[in-house]
């Protein structure tokens, strides 16, 4: 699966469980969720994208 699609049904699953908007997911948080397997320069990047679409 795509790391864009993973990303966001990630997002959209936290907003759900936990009234999360998209701007309070953070790249660390999700490295740390993800258990440290897609590298944090890869999460920052794609979620830098994701977040720009969201405004």
């Amino acid at each position: 699966m795509d790391l864009v699609i993973q990303l966001k049904h990630f997002i959209e699953e936290e907003a759900r469980s936990c009234s999360m908007d998209c701007g309070c997911v953070t790249p660390q948080y999700v490295y740390r969720m993800w258990g440290g397997i897609v590298s944090l320069e890869e999460i920052e990047t794609v979620l830098k994208e994701i977040k720009n679409g969201c405004r």
